[in-house]
């Protein structure tokens, strides 16, 4: 399945694509599964105790919010014209927000794809993992502008794939770690590069990774069962149609098992986020012949 956050009458939502490719209000679509094939009263509350008021409360469910989800997606095809135009919109209808607006902790690595530590510096890559935290709040969704604080000079760009966690994560293995995954997510971690360097002169960075809208996720949530092996995935970015990154997942130093084993020291919960680090491509690392 692929999920979504999304605004419609200035409310947020929790939403599923249907195979036309429109978004399902899944709350009002398993309310209406409830009524008419479970003849279930109170189908409203119902609904908001199995999906939860948000997408970090609809993972935290597990298993019963995606069955949920997925009965509500069935019902909706078998019955299209059930009273569905209510609550299936088109795109163009809805806002879409970050798939998960208020992760818990997101943790993004650093120095993690050998081609991006090679255009960067002629050092090797780290022994272990590496990472820094974004701050929550830096999240926005696909469709927002990425703000441009008049502090900062140097604004660059960085792909990645966004890992979603989907159950309590405590000191897990390497081979079990991918049944700790929620689902994937397209993610840019935006960095403030002067910033950056003027905080590594006397400490860790942190603003330079975190001003507000420095984040951009999505659109969607997609679960795993659509992604079986997420190594095999490519990372691609343009910049005014211009390909600055193409690469994939296979450059990766420390591979998506490593860094939730790892990360599970500290615990992982639901909603948490992990992001892979950013291959070649930068505008960092840029060449003098190349344009800025």
């Amino acid at each position: 399945m692929k999920l979504v956050t999304f605004n419609c009458q200035e409310q947020e939502r929790i939403g599923v694509v249907d195979g036309a490719g429109r978004i399902v209000d899944l709350h009002r679509a398993y309310e209406s599964y409830l009524r008419e094939v479970e003849s279930a009263a109170l189908a409203d509350q119902l609904a908001a105790a199995v999906l939860g008021r948000d997408m970090v409360e609809f993972l935290r469910r597990g298993a019963t919010s995606l069955e949920a989800a997925r009965k509500a997606l069935a019902y909706i095809g078998a019955n299209p014209s059930d009273g569905a135009d209510a609550f299936v919109y088109n795109p163009q209808q809805v806002r879409l927000k970050a798939p998960v607006p208020r992760p818990g902790a997101l943790v993004s690595a650093g120095k993690n794809f050998s081609d991006h530590v090679a255009e960067m510096s002629s050092k090797e890559g780290p022994a272990a993992p590496v990472a820094f935290l974004k701050l929550p709040g830096t999240v926005i969704g696909p469709e927002d502008d990425i703000p441009h604080p008049p502090e900062v000079k140097n604004l660059d760009y960085e792909v990645e794939l966004a890992v979603v966690i989907g159950k309590i994560c405590v000191d897990v293995g390497r081979e079990e770690a991918l049944d700790y995954v929620a689902g994937y997510s397209a993610f840019n971690d935006i960095s403030a590069r002067d910033v950056i360097r003027g905080e590594n002169k006397t400490g860790i960075h942190l603003m330079g990774k975190s001003f507000p809208g420095f984040a951009p996720m999505g659109p969607y949530l997609v679960t795993t069962d659509e992604i079986p092996d997420p190594q095999n995935l490519k990372l691609s970015l343009r910049l005014n149609g211009e390909v600055r990154q193409d690469s994939n997942l296979g450059y990766m130093i420390f591979k998506i098992r490593d860094m939730i084993a790892y990360w599970s020291q500290m615990r992982l919960n639901p909603g948490d986020v992990l992001t892979t680090g950013t291959p070649k491509g930068v505008a960092a690392g840029r060449k003098p012949d190349q344009a800025p």
